[in-house]
């Protein structure tokens, strides 16, 4: 019994121990974890003081003070330059239609097809119907060549033998003759009516294949393989895939003649930031007496963008009226959540330049110039056009010098 029992203090013992060492070791792992959290923090904010303290290098220049003509933005909307209903001038049976929504096509290729065998042995009997009328020509002509023989053969033997021939005898051969020169005349008639059938009948054929009248995309399907149709009735709706349309409501207030005057306008996609330039502009001098509105278009090749129908565009057009306004340049604007804003040069506590973000307000661009207005600018004051985009507010910057020319 005291074996057993020195056995059983013996085990409580090695456990103690077990359990004190264990409880060291997690101390000292503790030690170690918190001695390599503040070497850690320390070293992340001395490198966060390094960075702040390094100077970002800015290009700049100066604000400008300029009078030009006043500009406002118009809303718009993009539409096709050309949408059509592609019909059949052919009823029948729609035999192949494999084209869908969606997809692009060019002019002249097939939208859908017609059965075509009736037409195709119409075809083929007016052809033969041709060759019919052509021979009775030939035979007419024939005809006409032995009657005109007789005739003469007749006139000479009276003019040789008086009396060899009566008279009766040459007015009936003259009359033979006028008669066979009818007859060729309505074979010939008849020849160019069978041949007219003919091409109208190739035509017909021709047409029981629906073609793209011209360069587009498919944007709905009206036919489906197995449906009958009627002449006028639609295939698909295409809209053109190379030009495209910016409609704007203008009001009246602008001068009609100032802007039938412009060369170029620049419509606006703000959403994905896609500039275009348009050079073919049409003024509509149709006022709508209700909204007091007119229609300005401007026609634009959609070139690499994404253009399509129903987009909302805007584009700056001017009012033929002068007003004041500073000017910067496009590169020195900055956008975030809060909208457009630019960074100018100011001074630090430590009386060294620094980034200074500013609120502004984009009037319209002429040329490489933004026309604006904010209160945080005046004329002169320096903008940063280059190196902005490393910019945080009130990050210190080294103004880089240029050669002035």
């Amino acid at each position: 019994m005291k074996r057993f029992i020195n056995n059983i203090l013996c085990c409580v013992n090695f456990r103690k121990v077990n359990v004190r060492d264990a409880f060291m070791r997690r101390v000292l792992i503790i030690k170690v974890s918190m001695v390599f959290l503040v070497t850690a923090h320390s070293f992340f904010f001395a490198t966060i003081t390094f960075a702040q303290d390094q100077a970002s290098v800015v290009k700049v220049k100066p604000v400008e003070f300029k009078s030009a003509e006043m500009r406002r933005t118009v809303t718009g909307n993009l539409r096709a330059y050309r949408r059509s209903d592609v019909a059949s001038q052919e009823s029948g049976l729609v035999v192949q239609a494999d084209r869908r929504e969606g997809e692009a096509v060019k002019k002249g290729d097939a939208l859908a097809e017609l059965d075509a065998r009736r037409l195709s042995l119409e075809v083929e009997q007016a052809g033969h119907d041709v060759q019919i009328k052509l021979a009775a020509i030939e035979q007419r002509t024939s005809e006409l060549a032995t009657y005109q023989e007789e005739l003469n053969r007749r006139i000479k033997s009276q003019e040789l033998a008086a009396g060899a021939v009566s008279k009766e005898a040459v007015r009936r051969a003259k009359m033979v003759l006028v008669v066979a020169q009818s007859a060729q005349k309505a074979a010939e008639s008849e020849y160019e009516i069978a041949r007219a059938r003919l091409a109208l009948l190739k035509v017909r054929l021709d047409d029981t294949v629906i073609r793209a009248p011209f360069d587009g995309n498919i944007v709905r399907k009206h036919a489906e393989t197995g449906e009958w149709i009627n002449p006028g009735s639609p295939i698909v709706t295409l809209i053109s895939s190379d030009l495209i349309e910016a409609v704007f409501e203008v009001s009246e207030d602008f001068s009609m003649q100032r802007l039938q005057s412009l060369k170029t306008i620049t419509v606006h996609l703000k959403e994905r930031n896609i500039h275009v330039e348009s050079e073919d502009i049409k003024v509509i001098p149709d006022v709508d007496p209700r909204s007091r509105r007119y229609i300005l278009i401007a026609v634009v090749k959609s070139g690499e963008h994404f253009l399509a129908p129903g987009m909302s565009v805007t584009a700056t057009i001017p009012t033929n009226e002068k007003g004041d306004y500073l000017v910067i340049p496009t590169d020195s604007i900055m956008r975030d959540s809060g909208g457009e804003f630019a960074y100018k040069i100011g001074k630090g506590h430590d009386g060294n330049s620094v980034a200074v973000p500013v609120s502004l307000r984009v009037y319209f661009a002429i040329d490489d110039g933004l026309y604006i207005q904010s209160g945080d600018l005046s004329k002169g004051d320096l903008i940063v056009v280059e190196g902005n985009e490393r910019l945080r507010p009130l990050s210190p910057v080294a103004i880089l010098k240029t050669d002035k020319p």
